[in-house]
């Protein structure tokens, strides 16, 4: 019902007296745009929002109207330099051979992997704030499932996660669900293949499916690690991730192909979107008579040539 309700107030229902307490652990990086948007949304409503986030980072930040607990971790500002630096170099390198770009992605991976372990860990094995969030008895968890530190905090409290994203790589987001993914249609990430695919493409759709556990093990695995510390348990990212209440998926249709959807997974596109400043009322008039004389100008051309 918390849940339910929080969803709610964020649609642009009036407001009931209800007031609902959310955690937010967002990935940093361009994932905060939306989180960001919805938890000062909720907080303008009068719900008890409650953001965790690393003391450094690229972007998270304080807001108006959410409550911000920062915990330290093991590097500095230098590391996030760095990653930037080598995502930049790697879009504008144009020269380098086949092998050089692939010693080069699986660097980069390797860094920004042990980057959000550690920011993981810090949350995660921070035992003075994880005693503090139990006792503020959540109503629901919003998080990027991309990185899975909020996925296995919403676990081990017993809270109902909501996920925001554009997607997961191997297909997670559909393994995680029970969803249909029949490769002969829905195309694989990094494929370039559309939904309308030739033999061929089907073929190599196909090929890179198989090929999927082997990287979502590659890419999972030091945070399975984390998890099964943390849970004193073995656990996987399936396991942890298919309890997910909610999958909001930052897309729609109209620019995506239509394919298999679970109930509890929602598209929102354009949320990332900026929200503009609302126009006075002086201005938006004399823009709606400007634009009248515009078209009108452009019908009496049209009438006389």
């Amino acid at each position: 019902p918390g849940l339910v309700a929080l969803l709610v107030a964020r649609t642009g229902t009036p407001a009931t007296t209800w007031t609902g307490r959310l955690l937010v652990v967002p990935m940093d990086g361009s994932h905060w745009t939306g989180l960001k948007a919805v938890a000062e949304e909720l907080g303008h409503r009068g719900h008890t929002v409650v953001v965790v986030m690393p003391e450094v980072s690229m972007r998270l930040d304080s807001g108006k109207h959410y409550i911000t607990k920062r915990f330290p971790v093991p590097y500095g500002p230098e590391l996030l330099e760095e990653l930037q630096a080598r995502n930049t170099e790697a879009l504008q390198s144009t020269t380098l051979s086949l092998m050089e770009r692939i010693s080069s992605r699986i660097s980069s991976f390797k860094k920004f992997v042990h980057y959000q372990q550690a920011t993981s860990e810090g949350l995660l094995l921070n035992q003075e704030l994880l005693d503090f969030l139990r006792e503020q008895n959540f109503d629901a968890l919003l998080t990027s499932p991309a990185v899975p530190t909020g996925a296995i905090l919403a676990y081990n409290l017993s809270l109902p996660a909501v996920y925001m994203l554009r997607g997961l790589p191997c297909g997670m987001d559909s393994i995680s669900t029970a969803c249909p993914d029949p490769p002969s249609y829905v195309p694989r990430f990094f494929t370039k293949n559309s939904d309308h695919m030739c033999f061929s493409e089907r073929v190599l759709n196909v090929l890179v499916s198989m090929v999927e556990p082997l990287i979502c093990k590659a890419i999972y695995w030091s945070f399975e690690d984390v998890a099964s510390r943390f849970l004193q348990r073995t656990v996987s990212m399936k396991e942890i991730l298919s309890t997910g209440a909610l999958w909001l998926f930052r897309y729609d249709f109209t620019m995506e192909f239509p394919r298999p959807l679970m109930p509890n997974m929602v598209l929102i596109g354009g949320l990332n979107c900026a929200i503009r400043s609302p126009l006075s009322l002086v201005i938006s008039k004399q823009r709606v008579v400007s634009l009248q004389c515009h078209l009108l100008c452009r019908l009496l051309g049209r009438l006389f040539i």
